[in-house]
């Protein structure tokens, strides 16, 4: 079962940290506030890292090595998740904790086909091009615009008949969109009650984890203390933990 990092446990390390000398006290409003910004850093630089690393692993100067690679794309599993898509328009709405688009693929009773992404501008110029580059239901592209994407040859072939996961025909058969994606993690909220002036960590509904793992609580805890630092005007706060965090990123690629 996966361990998320624990909120109160990032919190109570941070005031440990920047208490140690009287560098300040951080609110719990603050906490609230910085830990979602450290939490969609450390998430967004997971891509970074694997499309860096995928790219540079045949050199023999890269930084990363193929075990750097096994470990961003375990990191990054906890957040794929699977749904069918539902039309909007002429489009497909994407759900609404959507991220990034995984993979977009089309099935039947009998048939599975993949859905090549390409870009907007790429999509204008097929349909203008000759016959040879026109998509087909056995090579079917999409784009995305916003929060929706677009796929050509389009299976929704009768608005008036279909539901959420049956989108009418393709090549004849009842077609499903299915589409894969990576979930954006939940927002960390570390609750409270106040006893003698002092914000008390009182775990309830409303208390939200870390959709990280528990691996990434001292990556937090860094990132944290940095914003804090900047927060409270203690520019020494930010650069050492600054330094750790660099050099905790740099452990991590070899």
């Amino acid at each position: 079962m996966a361990q998320f990092a624990n909120v109160d446990t990032v919190y109570q390390t941070v005031l440990a940290l920047a208490n140690k000398e009287q560098r300040g006290y951080i609110t719990p409003q603050e906490f609230n506030l910085f830990a979602r910004q450290a939490q969609m850093e450390i998430f967004e630089q997971y891509f970074y890292d694997l499309n860096q690393a995928k790219r540079s692993i045949p050199s023999s100067l890269s930084e990363f090595t193929p075990d750097a690679i096994e470990i961003i794309e375990e990191k990054l599993s906890r957040f794929i998740y699977h749904a069918p898509l539902s039309p909007q328009g002429s489009g497909y709405a994407l759900p609404n904790d959507c991220y990034k688009a995984s993979s977009v693929d089309i099935t039947t009773s009998n048939s599975f086909v993949h859905v090549e992404r390409i870009t907007r501008d790429e999509a204008i110029k097929i349909s203008s091009s000759g016959y040879l580059t026109k998509p087909t239901s056995s090579r079917p592209y999409y784009y995305q615009l916003q929060n929706t994407i677009f796929i050509n040859p389009n299976p929704l072939t009768n608005l008036d008949n279909f539901s959420s996961t049956t989108l009418g025909s393709y090549g004849g058969e009842a077609a499903t969109v299915k589409f894969s994606y990576y979930k954006k993690p939940q927002d960390p909220n570390w609750t409270y009650m106040v006893v003698n002036d002092k914000a008390i960590y009182n775990s309830n509904n409303s208390t939200k984890h870390f959709g990280l793992d528990k691996s990434e609580e001292r990556d937090l805890v860094l990132k944290v203390l940095q914003m804090a630092g900047v927060s409270i005007k203690d520019f020494s706060l930010v650069q050492v933990a600054g330094q750790a965090d660099q050099n905790t990123v740099l452990q991590q690629k070899r």
